[in-house]
């Protein structure tokens, strides 16, 4: 059962706004400095280390890493003018270089990979050069390509807003901060398209369903509301309108736009800073295992060898956390301390005064 229901306002506000984030300008252009800069570290790593250390690099390697930044750079160029078809399939620039992205991670160092699958820890000298790799990636940044199966890409906020699902086998990506103050989300029903018609516009759409005003009880007049029956997704204009994944069938589905996306068009690119919100805003409302837990929200601890998310819900046992041995295999389990990332009721998650944690 989802745990982030679209009726509940707070879930709607920030799950509009991640998917605004996702698709921002700012975002995409993080990733693809972060690339460049694993990039000249890569490069620097295959002229300046012993051949013992790079053996096992695939030797293809650099040039997908320089195809990647390629791609990054004209994929930006496009966004920067408001063009959004940089996340069409085969022919956009951002989902062309979802392939060499791909190639590099799946042939990053043979030795510890099995079928193109990463199982095993890597080399210490080769771990801060994968955390570079890694540092290019945003849980959520593949969603806004057209879905290829013709099911809509999100199927309920949990995917978005739950923290155990940025948990990594050897990484984990940040959990985002929101801001204090979340616009709210727009209720129009201006546009209203279904499963199969072709998306007239970039932006965030909603699976609804219409309400009718009734003449005599019977007769259906004009439309005056909507239910909503599942959680928001980000479509880019061309594409065709997707069936909707509800208690386990694919079916038609109605889509109403909340959101149409005009960044960018007149060449200006706004301030965006909202969306990488400095996390060091003072000590963090702490809560060990065992304990129980004073707020719902998103709670993270760095016990067992790498950062771990959950959702913990008020009052309940604080978990213990995973002991980080490799992929497939038992996991131990150890007591933690977590600290609040987030909380549900909008309070915030530092201590007003230090100690407490409530």
């Amino acid at each position: 059962m989802a745990k982030f229901m679209m009726i509940d306002e707070n879930v709607r506000r920030r799950l509009f706004w991640l998917l605004q984030r996702i698709s921002s300008y700012s975002l995409w252009q993080r990733k693809r400095n972060a690339w460049a800069q694993f990039a000249e570290k890569y490069e620097e790593a295959l002229k300046t280390w012993s051949e013992e250390k790079t053996s096992g690099f695939d030797p293809k390697g650099i040039i997908n890493i320089y195809d990647a930044l390629r791609l990054y750079d004209e994929g930006l160029t496009d966004l920067a003018t408001g063009n959004r078809q940089v996340w069409q399939r085969k022919t956009g620039a951002f989902h062309q270089l979802a392939r060499p992205v791909d190639l590099v991670e799946s042939f990053f160092w043979g030795p510890c990979h099995e079928r193109w699958v990463h199982v095993e820890p890597y080399p210490d000298h080769v771990i801060p050069l994968d955390n570079l790799r890694f540092s290019a990636e945003y849980r959520g940044d593949d969603l806004l390509y057209p879905p290829q199966d013709n099911v809509c890409n999100i199927i309920d906020a949990d995917y978005l807003l739950d923290s155990s699902r940025y948990n990594g086998v050897f990484h984990s990506w940040p959990y985002p901060v929101f801001p204090k103050n979340l616009p709210p989300v727009p209720d129009n029903i201006d546009v209203i398209i279904k499963t199969g018609d072709i998306v007239p516009c970039d932006g965030i759409w909603e699976p609804v369903k219409l309400r009718h005003s009734h003449k005599f009880l019977v007769i259906q007049t004009e439309v005056n509301g909507f239910n909503t029956r599942g959680a928001f997704n980000y479509f880019i204009r061309g594409m065709t309108a997707p069936l909707q994944h509800s208690d386990g069938f694919n079916v038609d589905a109605q889509w109403r736009l909340v959101w149409e996306d005009t960044r960018y068009c007149d060449g200006v690119i706004p301030d965006e800073s909202e969306y990488f919100l400095n996390k060091a805003q003072g000590l963090r409302i702490q809560c060990r295992s065992g304990e129980k837990c004073p707020h719902s929200g998103q709670w993270a601890t760095l016990a067992g060898g790498q950062q771990q998310f959950a959702y913990v819900w008020a009052r309940s046992e604080m978990p213990e956390a995973k002991v980080f041995n490799g992929a497939y295999r038992n996991q131990k389990l150890i007591p933690a301390v977590w600290s609040l990332l987030d909380r549900d009721d909008g309070g915030s998650p530092f201590e007003t005064n230090p100690g407490e944690n409530h």
